[in-house]
């Protein structure tokens, strides 16, 4: 990687990466900054064609068969970036993980409900899914909606 610093007299810092933005090391180098200065955007893939989705147009992130993969308003696109990557990065804005797969966004959260087995169910806003919040993830999850 180069790494090319230029001193500039403006009002807004501009960040240029010029490379393979599919790349693991773009993808790094983004989920770090988006961390630090919080998610304004994300990327998502779909059919080839990359778009770019305001986190609060994000229902769910699930991995499912290796792919990770965004559940929006408008459908499902596929997300190049790791889980882990997206739970530090998305924490500001409202999503926390519920499984060893699952991140949601707790915006879209309509009730919860135990189940006998000792996990949750949570019913989502507008939506026909239910999301299962595993035991080892709810202590998380309630100290998450109450802050």
């Amino acid at each position: 990687m180069k790494l090319n610093l230029i001193h500039a007299v403006q009002k807004e810092t501009e960040i240029t990466v010029k490379g393979d933005t599919a790349s693991e090391e773009v993808q790094r180098i983004l989920a770090f900054l988006n961390a630090d200065a919080g998610q304004g955007v994300i990327l998502l893939e779909r059919e080839d064609e990359r778009f770019l989705f305001s986190p609060d147009e994000i229902v769910y992130v699930e991995v499912t068969g290796g792919k990770t993969n965004a559940v929006t308003t408008q459908g499902i696109y596929e997300v190049k970036e790791k889980l882990y990557q997206l739970a530090a990065s998305l924490k500001r804005d409202g999503f926390i993980q519920i499984n060893k797969s699952t991140l949601v966004n707790i915006h879209y959260v309509k009730s919860i409900s135990a189940e006998f087995s000792g996990n949750y169910t949570a019913k989502l806003k507008d939506r026909r899914e239910t999301l299962t919040i595993s035991r080892t993830y709810f202590q998380s999850f309630k100290q998450f909606v109450r802050r």
